[in-house]
């Protein structure tokens, strides 16, 4: 009887040691053992795009830093290719002028004038397109509307405010041919407001302080927004009311 008891409980212990392996995994153990499987399973050699995907900061810095290039080149050559632009439109207009002389009109002659000293500062060249188109700028009125009478007079007064603008410009000056031109500008339009400026400021320049005033305030009228004529104007006023010390008025009637 004890000989069965003892064989029994052998094979009771020997049962439990087979029985234990074969127990099913923890229920925690499950996804750690599938994340193995994949990891074995997955190819090795991804590319860091592969693995991670694109990096948005990093598309994002290459853009912005192409755009910084490109606008910074804009900007240094922009006066360059201003320039050169420029000259093109004139030299494309002087050949209109030599190969087709009889379709000029005074009009796109005065316009080579303003062009001209505008830009290239080429006062002499501007003055001799005005001094040539003067005489025969009546002839405007053939490429304007009948019914624009103010236009020819406007274009006119433009033509002599734009000549005494260049005379100032010469080395030396010629003020006084200038005065005569700026004033035969207002005389074809009254509140030009550029030869309005322009004779402001050589009446500031004479000391006629009151009568500067008088005449910036009337341009101020047409550009209220001009800052220019706001300037001079201002200084007019101070000049008549006693308010500039003699430095300053010095220098406004150097």
């Amino acid at each position: 009887m004890a000989r069965r008891s003892g064989r029994a409980a052998v094979l009771l212990g020997l049962g439990t040691a087979f029985v234990a392996p074969c127990e099913l995994p923890r229920q925690g153990a499950l996804p750690e053992l599938g994340q193995i499987a994949l990891a074995q399973s997955a190819p090795q050699n991804l590319t860091p795009l592969e693995k991670f995907g694109p990096d948005p900061f990093f598309y994002t810095y290459i853009i912005v830093s192409i755009l910084v290039v490109l606008v910074s080149l804009y900007l240094i050559t922009k006066p360059y290719w201003e320039q050169r632009w420029l000259i093109e439109r004139i030299n494309s207009q002087k050949l209109k002028f030599i190969t087709n002389e009889s379709e000029v009109t005074p009009r796109e002659q005065f316009e080579l004038g303003r062009m001209t000293y505008n830009a290239l500062k080429d006062f002499p060249s501007a003055l001799a397109e005005f001094e040539e188109v003067e005489d025969d700028f009546d002839e405007i009125r053939s490429v304007l509307d009948p019914e624009d009478a103010m236009g020819a007079l406007a274009a006119r007064a433009q033509l002599h405010n734009s000549k005494g603008f260049a005379l100032m410009k010469l080395e030396p000056p010629r003020t006084a041919q200038a005065r005569r031109e700026f004033v035969r500008a207002v005389t074809y339009w009254p509140e030009y407001p550029e030869a309005l400026l322009n004779i402001g400021r050589e009446l500031i320049k004479r000391k006629r302080f009151d009568v500067a005033v008088r005449t910036l305030n009337t341009a101020l009228k047409w550009q209220p927004g001009n800052d220019d004529i706001q300037q001079f104007a201002e200084q007019a006023r101070k000049a008549m009311d006693g308010q500039m010390t003699a430095r300053e008025l010095k220098e406004i009637t150097a």
